[in-house]
């Protein structure tokens, strides 16, 4: 063959790549006009962040009609194109609608849901309970088991986030780790307080940031108390709907009150009461009596998509600590900065 019809032949064959790649995505828009929409939204998905080969990735990217049939504009405007890979491109056009969900959707529940999360819910019910690794796995469209948890974390809060819904619909097994419709959990998670200390040290922190939130305290002023960023603190408010902490059985730095109350005698009696085993638990970890540490989740900076594995590595963590508990020790140090702080914050409004 010349180099003449060896050209000839390659550009033949680019052209036909390009035909069945066009025909492949059933994209109705023209090459140039592919092009740009690639350009303007850099070869990466703008749903999953997936990047195609112009950008070191392996995505098959899509251009996707926002409307078929947009108001005040042409179907092809740039305005009305986006991007999307092959797998979230497909997801889109067969996702599930709220009717159907196992349990009633609402109006208001909709504020807060996304369209993932009726298949999460109708995955769960079909084959729940699961660990997070394993829903991430079969769900069909591509989600990050952190992207998976953090609408668990929505779905488990959703009583608490929704006025008008007044009862879960997805709790977490605190013994197994695993997840599933509240029919299907035995062993609730929420408002489980903690043996490990650090977990514990986690519930309190989300709640203490949510409740500073909602009171008004600036976004920017609790990432900089915290030593942590702005998305971080969107998952801490999730967390903290999710698992409901009662924070309310600790007064400052997580220690029980000692004050005595309106109908108690100022001589403090002893001997020994009748506290409810979370109680004495609360007291324990307060006192520094238990030492130990063991699994926890996302914990400080967010965790980026390229460190996070398809495994619930994130949910069985263990965090190693001296034996003499000073890690133990900084951690109920740093939260009582952070809450002081935070106080400060919030007077200071």
């Amino acid at each position: 063959m010349t180099d003449s019809e060896s050209r000839s032949h390659d550009d033949a064959s680019t052209e036909s790549t390009k035909k069945n790649e066009h025909c492949e995505c059933h994209e109705t828009v023209d090459p140039e006009t592919r092009e740009d929409v690639l350009a303007e939204y850099k070869h990466r998905c703008q749903s999953c962040g997936r990047c195609g080969p112009a950008e070191g990735g392996l995505a098959t990217l899509h251009v996707h009609h926002i409307e078929r049939d947009p108001d005040g504009m042409d179907e092809h405007d740039m305005e009305n194109l986006t991007l999307l890979c092959r797998a979230c491109h497909s997801w889109l056009h067969q996702q599930s609608t709220p009717a159907d969900s196992p349990v009633e959707i609402t109006d208001e529940d909709r504020s807060v849901l996304l369209p993932q999360d009726i298949e999460i819910l109708r995955f769960l019910a079909a084959n729940g309970p699961l660990r997070t690794g394993d829903i991430a796995s079969g769900l069909t469209l591509e989600l990050s088991v952190s992207a998976v948890r953090e609408r668990l974390w929505v779905l488990m809060g959703l009583d608490n986030r929704v006025e008008s819904r007044d009862q879960q619909i997805v709790d977490k097994d605190v013994e197994t780790g695993e997840w599933g419709l509240t029919e299907q959990i035995e062993n609730s998670a929420r408002g489980h307080i903690p043996d490990d200390q650090q977990l514990l040290l986690q519930r309190m922190e989300d709640e203490q940031v949510r409740q500073a939130l909602e009171r008004g305290c600036d976004r920017s002023a609790v990432t900089d108390v915290l030593g942590i960023s702005r998305r971080t603190t969107f998952n801490k408010i999730k967390r903290a709907y999710a698992y409901d902490f009662p924070l309310d059985a600790f007064s400052r730095g997580g220690r029980p009150s000692e004050e005595p109350g309106p109908n108690q005698n100022e001589t403090v009696d002893e001997s020994p009461t009748d506290e409810s085993d979370e109680q004495q638990r609360l007291n324990a970890v307060a006192e520094g009596e238990d030492e130990s540490l063991g699994r926890t989740e996302t914990w400080g900076a967010p965790e980026s998509e390229s460190t996070v594995q398809s495994t619930d590595v994130n949910e069985q963590r263990t965090d190693r600590v001296a034996s003499d508990g000073s890690g133990s020790n900084e951690l109920r140090e740093h939260l009582q900065q952070a809450i002081d702080a935070l106080q400060e914050v919030d007077e200071a409004l």
